[in-house]
């Protein structure tokens, strides 16, 4: 199932903490990202607590399947319970965060701290595919500091231990992600694994995307950081479209998003969200400080907050143009 995945479209959005929600997922997909991935979901809250955050995270639309869903933890019997609760609420793949970077996650044990102990780290991941009937994935980075880069051996432990595919971002965590990513680690991990390998790490285009296949031979990429305000990153087709058509796709798509995220979120979030978005989407624009501070300062209702920020964007199509990375390839 995982190959047929990755071999049906390359490119595909990365999971990222407050922002990979479900209405900007489902603008991805609409511009032709493979299969998505949901925020990480920390095991302890979704066993024991069920808080409202994590209810909001772990929430997905029918037309988002198949998706993938992440756990976040590092004790054995709650990761497996976990597990099972995902696969009950319809998770299609359940992907294990090994490389969040963040000190709040790395100091409690979890995230790319679980790439320090082998041994250890290879008991969570039988006992969760040992409850597990669905892919079983992982999201590794190259290792916990550059003294210490042991992705190769730990690639080598995931597929004995069932992963069915592993993405890989070639940073350590002391860089998180700073410095560039080496993916010459990425192409000596597909030659040694026969399990599928997801590229991730300084994909700002489609180019960069073709680059990375080329040359490390993996399976499919991840982009997460460019994709951030530009879902047309994964539309092909984008490129090919006049000036005119580009402004009205973009106009549509932002306005389908707002729209999206009325429908997901509570009354009590929704104009912060919308908010982020809007600043997000300011990216490129030459006067986007000083609008990001507006949109977040002002208290004007939201609808006129955004008939401003579509205003800007009219006005400031061709300077995005020129700052928004290519993604033809």
């Amino acid at each position: 199932m995982i190959k047929k995945l990755l071999e049906k479209n390359k490119m595909r959005l990365a999971p990222m903490a407050g922002v990979t929600n479900s209405p900007f997922r489902e603008m991805c997909l609409l511009n032709n990202s493979g299969f998505v991935t949901t925020e990480e979901i920390d095991a302890t809250s979704l066993v024991y607590n069920r808080s409202i955050r994590t209810k909001e995270i772990s929430s997905f639309y029918a037309r988002e399947k198949p998706i993938a869903m992440q756990l976040l933890g590092c004790d054995i019997k709650i990761m497996s319970e976990a597990s099972i609760i995902l696969q009950e609420m319809g998770a299609d793949i359940i992907d294990i965060n090994m490389g969040c970077p963040v000190p709040k996650i790395t100091k409690k044990g979890k995230g790319s701290a679980l790439m320090k102990d082998i041994f250890e780290t290879s008991k969570l991941v039988r006992s969760m595919r040992n409850v597990t009937n669905i892919p079983l994935t992982a999201k590794i980075r190259s290792g916990w500091n550059e003294e210490n880069e042991n992705a190769v051996e730990f690639s080598k432990m995931l597929e004995d231990e069932g992963v069915d595919a592993i993405t890989v971002h070639p940073r350590t965590r002391n860089q998180r992600y700073e410095g560039l990513s080496k993916w010459e680690l990425i192409k000596k991990i597909v030659a040694e694994v026969k399990i599928p390998i997801t590229g991730n790490g300084d994909i700002k285009s489609f180019n960069d995307a073709k680059a990375m296949l080329d040359f490390t031979r993996c399976n499919s990429v991840m982009i997460g950081r460019a994709a951030i305000g530009n879902p047309w990153i994964f539309n092909d087709n984008y490129q090919k479209l006049s000036d005119k058509d580009k402004l009205n796709k973009i106009i549509k798509d932002i306005s389908n998003h707002i729209e999206l995220m009325k429908d997901f979120f509570t009354p009590r979030n929704i104009d912060l969200q919308i908010k982020k978005q809007l600043a997000y989407y300011s990216k490129g624009f030459k006067n986007s400080k000083e609008l990001r501070f507006k949109i977040f300062r002002s208290e004007e209702k939201i609808d006129n907050m955004i008939e401003y920020f579509f205003q800007n964007l009219r006005e400031n199509f061709q300077t995005i143009e020129r700052n928004l990375e290519t993604t033809k390839i």
